[in-house]
C-alpha cells in the first residue's frame, strides 16, 4: 500500500471513530433533551454540558472528514 493510501486509510479510520463518539454524545443529549421536554423546558437542554459535548463531537467529526478529504485530494499522480 502506498504512503498516500495509508494516510487516507488512517484519516478515514479517524473520521469513523469520531462519528462513533458523536453518536454517543448525541444519544446522551437526546436523553437530556427528552427530560427537559417532559419538564416543559426544552430550551434548558441547550444549556447543558451534554449539548456542548455533542456540538464539540460534531465539530470533531467535521474536522476529521475534512482532513480525510484533504488527503484524498492530495492523491499523487501515477
Amino acid at each position: 500500500m502506498s504512503d498516500w493510501a495509508e494516510e487516507v486509510a488512517r484519516a478515514e479510520s479517524m473520521a469513523q471513530r469520531t462519528e462513533v463518539t458523536e453518536a454517543a454524545a448525541e444519544s446522551l443529549f437526546d436523553a437530556v433533551h427528552a427530560q427537559a421536554e417532559a419538564a416543559g423546558d426544552r430550551e434548558n437542554a441547550l444549556k447543558t454540558e451534554e449539548f456542548r459535548a455533542w456540538m464539540a463531537a460534531r465539530n470533531a467529526t467535521d474536522a476529521a472528514w475534512g482532513a480525510w478529504s484533504i488527503k484524498m485530494d492530495a492523491k499523487p499522480s501515477e
